[in-house]
């Protein structure tokens, strides 16, 4: 839903009217060298979906504006570029965006770059990054004293407050906002802040304004469970999507419609969530993926509350399997998801299935706290990923328990057939004394034997496992896993044990291989020990690598990556950061 709501944030710097579905075709570079900047900007949104030509585009713009010595034309083609790539070359068009401009006192410049490296950052689901660069760009907005872009920037900050922190406060924020909007001059302020020559519906920009503003109120209250509110600003927006025919129009119609959904099972209206669901399923195609897990979600959820308790499952698992195949990196309200199917199986008593989203939701609750240090960091006690891990351990121990029994009853069935067969050779050789089908039998007993024996040199006895346990205890106490030179082999000597039984432990004990291991408990350590001591924070990256038990700074940076989903510098000035919002 988020996503959804996001995605017009740059709406207002890009041309209003419906673009026009052109074939694929290669452009003429002469033709394109011949054009004025406005006829290439129009273009530019003309070719949208194609990047192949959109950079074709871009990149004479661009040489247009070299050739002229335009800088902020310059920075305008590099914008155009940063919005049609995948998010690493993307990135790196923003920035150039911003080298081009820092310093300049233009009404739009430096301070879209930043937008644009915030919305980028955002859709790569790394909202801290994402939320600094939009904090620059609202304080470079104020200082050329640019309203439109404060009121837009000031979105996104909205939804953060709304997702990850104070939520009366973001709603405090959006009532700033939607009074600046609403201001009697805002729309003079918009034609003023608008290149004189862009070809530009000011009208339809200033229902776009709208309609955003529309669209937060509706978040922050249905995040705050103002369900008449939510209800009402619902209304609202579909009034004003009556006179819009901005690009997004379908966007904002599917939001509000999700929104809808996610309001109906709230209020206890099951019926109306599965009668939105079939119409906006049908659009699949046209919806984000992150809008299709909560839609998902939400109908499942409805079916169990109405009693169809297996078709409201094939939901809750369609939306899971859109989380796998995605990646998406859930918020801190969608960890229900997991807890509903963890609720599910424990009822039906799959204790596999439990296991493996009780760790999904850990995994989810690790990823939350890293966002929560930076947004509110007191909202970190209300995750229970201690109960979660402790609840998963036993879960872990009753498995091994029920294997353990089965497989003494399953061994209790072969020794009684061996003792059979053996009972039926010493009958048979008794009563015909026929040596040579006794030998037979015994070449067959023989071998026979030697497979189970072959069998049962896989088993490792509990005592070992025991031994081993404690030892990996001792080491995690005693932080052994610092040393740099610690490897599966040495771990194993130091162990009186072999490599295999070590390996074998740690992943059924701990449900990891033996690197996944070492780098978790050196990775933990990295944040415990930098969260807590400021002094520590201060040392190179190098060199808390090298505290933490790695070689080079490379393979911290990226172990610690893994683990967190942000890079330990980041993570550093975060914490460093005292500089606030407002």
């Amino acid at each position: 839903m988020r996503d959804s709501l996001l995605k017009c944030l740059l709406i207002f710097y890009m041309l209003i009217n419906p673009y026009v579905e052109i074939i694929s075709q290669s452009l003429d570079p002469e033709i394109l060298n011949s054009k004025e900047y406005e006829d290439l900007l129009k273009m530019f949104n003309e070719y949208y979906g194609d990047s192949i030509n959109q950079e074709q585009i871009a990149r004479s713009y661009i040489k247009k504006a070299r050739k002229d010595g335009d800088t902020i034309k310059m920075a305008r083609g590099y914008d155009r570029l940063s919005r049609i790539f995948h998010f690493e070359k993307s990135i790196k068009f923003a920035d150039s965006v911003i080298i081009l401009t820092k310093g300049t006192r233009h009404k739009t410049y430096p301070a879209l770059g930043y937008i644009l490296k915030g919305y980028l950052y955002d859709q790569n689901m790394d909202f801290i990054n994402s939320n600094i660069n939009y904090l620059k760009a609202y304080r470079i907005a104020k200082r050329h004293k640019n309203l439109q872009q404060q009121v837009h920037v000031m979105q996104p900050l909205i939804a953060n407050k709304i997702i990850w922190g104070d939520k009366h406060e973001a709603i405090r924020l959006q009532h700033v906002r939607e009074k600046i909007v609403r201001s009697k001059d805002y729309i003079h302020l918009l034609k003023e802040l608008t290149r004189s020559n862009a070809q530009i519906d000011l009208n339809q920009l200033y229902i776009n304004e709208l309609l955003s503003s529309n669209s937060n109120y509706v978040f922050c209250h249905l995040n705050l469970k103002n369900y008449d509110s939510t209800r009402y600003y619902l209304k609202k927006g579909d009034n004003l999507l009556n006179d819009y025919k901005g690009v997004d129009r379908q966007e904002f119609i599917y939001w509000y419609m999700e929104v809808e959904l996610e309001l109906s099972y709230y209020i206890h209206e099951f019926g109306r969530v599965i009668e939105i669901a079939k119409i906006l399923l049908k659009k699949q195609d046209h919806i984000d993926p992150y809008s299709l897990m909560n839609i998902n979600y939400h109908t499942g959820l409805a079916l169990k509350k109405l009693g169809y308790n297996k078709e409201g499952l094939k939901y809750l698992v369609n939306a899971d399997s859109l989380v796998d195949s995605n990646d998406l990196q859930l918020l801190p309200k969608d960890r229900n998801l997991f807890v509903a199917l963890n609720d599910h199986y424990r009822a039906v008593g799959d204790v596999k299935s439990q296991i493996k989203y009780l760790r999904k939701l850990i995994k989810t609750d690790s990823i939350a706290k890293i966002n929560l240090r930076y947004f509110e960091p007191s909202m970190i006690r209300n995750l229970e990923t201690p109960q979660l891990l402790n609840e998963k351990e036993l879960l872990i121990s009753a498995l091994e328990k029920k294997n353990k029994i089965s497989f003494i009853l399953n061994m209790g069935v072969v020794i009684l057939l061996i003792l059979s067969l053996m009972s039926l050779i010493y009958y048979m050789l008794k009563r015909r004394k026929d040596r040579k089908y006794f030998n037979k039998l015994i070449d067959k007993t023989s071998k026979s034997k030697g497979y189970e024996n072959n069998k049962y040199a896989y088993d490792i006895s509990s005592d070992v496992i025991n031994s081993i346990l404690k030892k990996l205890e001792n080491f995690e106490k005693e932080q052994e896993y610092l040393s740099t030179d610690i490897s599966l082999q040495t771990m194993a000597k130091l162990f009186d044990s072999n490599a295999n039984y070590l390996s074998r432990v740690i992943n059924l004990k701990i449900g990891k291989n033996f690197s996944q291991y070492i780098n978790d408990l050196r990775i933990d350590y990295a944040v415990r020990k930098i969260s807590n001591d400021k002094k520590f924070r201060k040392y190179t990256i190098k060199a808390i690598g090298e505290e933490c038990g790695y070689r080079n700074a490379e393979s911290f940076s990226k172990a610690f990556y893994r683990r967190n989903k942000i890079y330990p510098s980041n993570y550093i000035n975060k914490l460093n950061k005292t500089d606030p919002m407002w």
